[in-house]
């Protein structure tokens, strides 16, 4: 194990965090991106991956890493899932956005369209080509997925899309209201199992009508009458609704699931909402950070895990790292139930800070993390002074 900070290749490996799993964390640097990722000791061996957490939207950063410490640990392969892969291209792609690019504002004056889990991308490419006039955000949460439709981006020469990965549940709050022309949900998972994990939700269904402008539209295509019988009661909540329906409507374009769902003769089905009302205005949501320093020493010496849970949020510790005496990391879970936000506390140089640092200040957040620095406070003494 080489010594921190180290530098192989295309990446520097800032330093190592030890969790007492047998379990480390190692930060890497590339390319202006900062990540973890994951060594893991076995009987037989480490196993080197990616860290889900803080992984770049880019998968090549994080192949182009686990190689990088390879060869400098210099170790022996037994398996490896990305060495037939070959890196062609190391650039960032631009279209491809973090947070504060929506955070800070959109600065051009386009009307807004959004597509939410794009997938192979045929229904973001064909409507960004067919309305240049337009700006659409497409959110994915599939790496693959992003990467590819990046690369149609600049191979068709397309400007006028941005994307992120990013949970399409979350996004809306940070958009002004009436900024957006329409919102496209295609095929959505139905998670029947885990139905708080659907994308439609009164809570979103409210959101989508505060960032539509008048007239603006909400579209949600599925395969699945369960899903579709669900949104249905969903809408209906509303004090006032204009929707339309539609069953097996042909669209200009259509997505691969869809070409499979036809094949198999299954039925298709539409709902369109349309927004008659013009919303005011809402408080832009900045960043959550700490305003206070903690003694990361005492922190460890009174750790423990726990699940804190009240009405409309929780807070999850789940795991310590430890870097040296007087820094670390702690990893949890946090926020409301059906949005939760999964992060590193980092205690580094002097510093505490979330990593990722993309941490909102939606309602749920704020309340779970006050009741984070709480739990700080009470662990290290300070809560008593």
């Amino acid at each position: 194990m080489p010594n921190f900070p180290a530098k192989f290749g295309n990446s520097e490996f800032l330093y190592k965090a030890i969790c007492e799993k047998n379990e480390s964390l190692i930060k890497v640097y590339q390319n202006d991106e900062e990540f973890f990722i994951l060594l893991r000791e076995k009987n037989d061996g480490i196993l080197l991956k990616a860290d889900k957490i803080s992984r770049p939207s880019q998968v090549v950063f994080v192949q182009q890493a686990l190689r990088d410490f390879r060869d400098l640990c210099k170790c022996n392969v037994i398996f490896s899932n990305i060495e037939p892969q070959k890196i062609k291209n190391k650039k960032r792609f631009d279209v491809i956005k973090d947070i504060d690019f929506f955070t800070d504002g959109i600065k051009n004056k386009k009307e807004i369209w959004i597509e939410i889990g794009f997938g192979s991308g045929r229904h973001l490419l064909y409507q960004a080509k067919k309305h240049k006039d337009i700006h659409f955000i497409g959110l994915e949460i599939h790496n693959p997925s992003i990467e590819q439709v990046a690369k149609q981006c600049e191979i068709q020469g397309i400007d006028n899309i941005s994307i992120l990965n990013y949970d399409a549940r979350i996004f809306l709050e940070f958009l002004n209201s009436n900024s957006v022309g329409k919102i496209f949900v295609h095929f959505p998972v139905p998670w029947d199992k885990k139905p708080h994990r659907r994308v439609i939700s009164s809570e979103f269904i409210g959101e989508s009508i505060r960032v539509l402008k008048p007239s603006g539209t909400l579209e949600l295509r599925s395969d699945s009458e369960k899903y579709f019988r669900y949104s249905i009661e969903e809408f209906l909540k509303l004090n006032r609704l204009n929707i339309n329906i539609n069953k097996n409507k042909n669209l200009d374009i259509s997505s691969k699931y869809e070409d499979r769902w036809k094949k198999q003769a299954k039925d298709i089905y539409d709902i369109t909402l349309e927004n008659e009302e013009e919303s005011e205005e809402k408080q832009k949501i900045g960043k959550i950070g700490f305003n206070s320093i903690y003694d990361f020493r005492k922190i460890v010496k009174n750790f423990h895990k726990t699940i804190k849970s009240e009405k409309d949020f929780f807070l999850h510790v789940e795991s310590i790292y430890i870097i040296n005496e007087n820094e670390g990391l702690i990893k949890l879970s946090f926020g409301a139930s059906t949005k939760n936000e999964r992060v590193y506390v980092e205690f580094s140089k002097g510093k505490v800070s979330y990593f990722p640092d993309n941490i909102l200040e939606t309602k749920a957040n704020k309340q779970a993390h006050n009741l984070l620095v709480k739990w700080l406070k009470n662990l290290t003494g300070e809560a008593s002074k």
